[in-house]
């Protein structure tokens, strides 16, 4: 954390990152953003570096296994159902509902971390474009505050499996 990030109260994803010694930069936002599009804006990076931390549901699970998955991608990009589908070995997987987002996660639909979660069984994939980055920007929790930190650092801290979870261009 940064002398600018001392006025900041800590959120669960800053803790988070904290507990497992991955150094961030809390990026206070004048305006609430709710997309990766306008925190880009606001903070003046490129939108892939702005990740989206969408939620999945599982429609089956196995032993050891959470009901539900983050599966973190590129701002500029949209997720394939069928791909984390694949990744997950179930057909049925699908995005959660709004109401289960916030239920598991603690966190709003736009203000979706990567970590910090309410729940503990929540596994995590990452695209694998977001490691080729110099940077990425998550959710602290709040759609006014955004954690930058090193694409592997945040794919550890998470103990992501890496793969192609991008719809293809």
């Amino acid at each position: 954390m940064t002398k600018k990030d001392k006025g900041l109260a800590k959120t669960m994803p800053m803790r988070a990152l904290e507990e497992r010694s991955v150094p961030y930069e809390a990026l206070q936002q004048a305006h609430s953003q709710h997309t990766s599009a306008g925190v880009a804006e606001e903070l003046g990076v490129p939108v892939a570096q702005v990740v989206k931390a969408m939620i999945v549901q599982r429609s089956t699970r196995g032993p050891g296994q959470g009901e539900f998955v983050v599966a973190v991608i590129p701002g500029d990009r949209k997720l394939s159902l069928k791909k984390i589908a694949a990744a997950l070995g179930d057909k049925g997987a699908r995005l959660a509902a709004e109401r289960d987002v916030l239920r598991v996660t603690g966190y709003q639909v736009g203000s979706v971390s990567v970590l910090g979660f309410r729940r503990d069984d929540i596994a995590g994939y990452v695209d694998r474009r977001l490691l080729t980055l110099p940077q990425v920007i998550i959710s602290a929790g709040r759609p006014d505050v955004g954690l930058a930190l090193a694409p592997a650092g945040m794919a550890t801290a998470m103990g992501a499996q890496v793969g192609d979870l991008c719809e293809d261009e």
